[in-house]
């Protein structure tokens, strides 16, 4: 077996693979060394990997991690089956490269473009021939709803609401609403317009936290993969690391 960590801004999310099939997710707020070393017994995992946006690990659970497991660090310079098109490879966020290469096992041969709905929105293009062409990154919607209260005197702090607002409100909450959640799917909307422009026939794939709400907003067809950055860790896993 093996385990991926994907640490992202707000949570640890931990999935357990069998070959190529997830078998066990796990969200955590932390992770702590009794949690994975129950992981590592229970489903008798030798290899795994880690890729963290949102800080390293602690030492006792990396030292843990390489006593019992194959153990790789995620990281641009591991054997990619993407090529990547960015001007500092250094600076690119690895959960994305690894969402690429989940893109590209879902989707060989495809033109994809991959809608990261989480603490930021990323949008990322890979083309058919498997390179990576870039994308962009802007705020989420937790995150722009904590802007408005943040940095406005008045303005109350909402969350994600998922009913369907219409674009003009005659109320301060309404009117919140229709900002951030019609904002950011018709911001979606046109980079992904775009983004046609560049590739043709592209498909489409949603994935994060808030996928399920950005998904149904969207007018484009669509597949929504919550896991792909832990399904794309697992291929970069097995392309490095022989059982």
């Amino acid at each position: 077996m093996k385990l991926v960590i994907d640490r992202g801004n707000t949570l640890f999310k931990l999935g357990v693979f069998d070959g190529r099939d997830l078998i066990e997710v796990r969200y955590l707020q932390e992770l702590n060394k009794s949690t994975l070393e129950d992981i590592l017994l229970t489903f008798d995992v030798s290899k795994a990997i880690l890729c963290s946006v949102g800080g390293n690990l602690s030492q006792d659970l990396t030292d843990l991690l390489k006593a019992q497991t194959k153990f790789l660090s995620m990281s641009n310079t591991l054997s990619l089956p993407i090529k990547i098109s960015y001007n500092n490879p250094n600076a690119l966020g690895k959960d994305r490269i690894a969402a690429m290469v989940g893109a590209r096992e879902m989707l060989k041969g495809q033109n994809v473009a991959v809608i990261d709905a989480g603490s930021c929105i990323c949008i990322d293009l890979l083309d058919e021939h498997s390179v990576y062409q870039g994308g962009v990154i802007t705020p989420g919607l937790g995150m722009k709803y904590r802007a408005l209260h943040t940095f406005t005197a008045n303005l109350p702090l909402l969350y994600l609401d998922e009913k369907h607002y219409d674009c003009c409100q005659n109320s301060t909450e309404g009117c919140i609403r229709s900002g951030v959640q019609n904002g950011t799917i018709f911001e979606i909307e046109g980079f992904i317009s775009r983004c046609k422009e560049l590739c043709k026939d592209l498909r489409i794939v949603v994935s994060g936290g808030d996928a399920d709400f950005v998904a149904r907003g969207l007018k484009e067809e669509t597949l929504v993969d919550k896991h792909i950055v832990l399904k794309g860790l697992n291929v970069i896993l097995d392309e490095n690391i022989e059982e």
